[in-house]
């Protein structure tokens, strides 16, 4: 008997054949909103939790999306009467600058949003007009940049690093993560099926309509591309997204020549662990 191996080739750009009647739409626009989900009380806990204990005032999302972890932040460190002082985001998506304008307009927030690729940070429209000393940027949202090796993509998030260093103070804090790539190629060479059931969570972090609105599967797998398949059953559409996977001893090295590497977290977890979602790093800026 034939096995289905999860690395193959087609799956690139186009569906598995369990949902090949689906129809492709927009990743931002019609899966996202409903990938995502609310925002839970710990999550932000742990977020404020850092900014409280280094007394950070000034915060800039790096990639904003939706607006949901900025949003939820300056929330919950207002109802707390914790003096910030500015709270800003960076975006270049219309589609998520859309989601995220009308957010704080619900919730009468004042966020400034610059509109940049990171490749032209600091420059951005409105321009940034002051450093800041918590920049934070989620959801393996630095993956996007890369291609070709494993060492262009290396070089291409080392650049991106050093223009958001470009922002923070010294001895400011950066919180960045990524997919755990490490698990994620343990599973390459699987069937299909097996790829399924290691990649399941019982606990989703950022995105709570994971594998329950929403089924996620990396349909494509290799050392330089990794490709995320979104299914939506009820509504029978799927997307999907293209990763340049990073590893963790990489991202340590890329993170080291501007910033200090004070935390290294799984999943939000001070731990180890070999099979998580996210690993996510706190830097202190050098």
């Amino acid at each position: 008997m034939k096995k289905t191996f999860v690395n193959t080739l087609p799956y690139i750009s186009n569906p598995i054949e369990e949902f090949g009647d689906f129809e492709f739409v927009s990743w931002e626009h019609d899966i996202y909103p409903k990938f995502k989900g609310g925002i839970k009380k710990d999550e932000i806990c742990f977020f404020t939790g850092i900014i409280k204990k280094h007394k950070l005032k000034n915060i800039l999302d790096f990639g904003l999306g939706g607006g949901f972890e900025i949003s939820a932040i300056k929330e919950a460190l207002v109802k707390e009467k914790y003096p910030l002082e500015r709270v800003e985001a960076n975006e270049l998506n219309e589609d998520f600058i859309l989601q995220a304008t009308s957010l704080f307009y619900t919730k009468n927030q004042k966020i400034q949003i610059h509109r940049a690729n990171w490749l032209d940070l600091p420059n951005a429209t409105p321009q940034y007009k002051h450093l800041f000393d918590f920049g934070f940027l989620t959801g393996n949202s630095l993956t996007y940049i890369g291609g070709g090796s494993r060492d262009y993509t290396k070089k291409a998030l080392q650049s991106i690093v050093g223009k958001f260093a470009k922002l923070i103070k010294r001895n400011g804090y950066l919180f960045i993560d990524t997919r755990n790539f490490d698990y994620i190629k343990s599973l390459m060479y699987l069937p299909k099926e097996k790829v399924f059931e290691n990649f399941t969570f019982s606990y989703s972090v950022y995105y709570h309509g994971f594998q329950n609105k929403i089924i996620v599967f990396p349909a494509y797998i290799s050392d330089t591309v990794v490709v995320f398949h979104y299914y939506d059953k009820e509504n029978k559409v799927w997307s999907k997204l293209d990763y340049f996977p990073i590893y963790q001893h990489d991202m340590i090295e890329i993170l080291s020549k501007e910033f200090a590497v004070e935390k290294i977290f799984h999943d939000f977890k001070e731990v180890q662990k070999k099979k998580s979602l996210f690993v996510q790093y706190l830097a202190r800026r050098k």
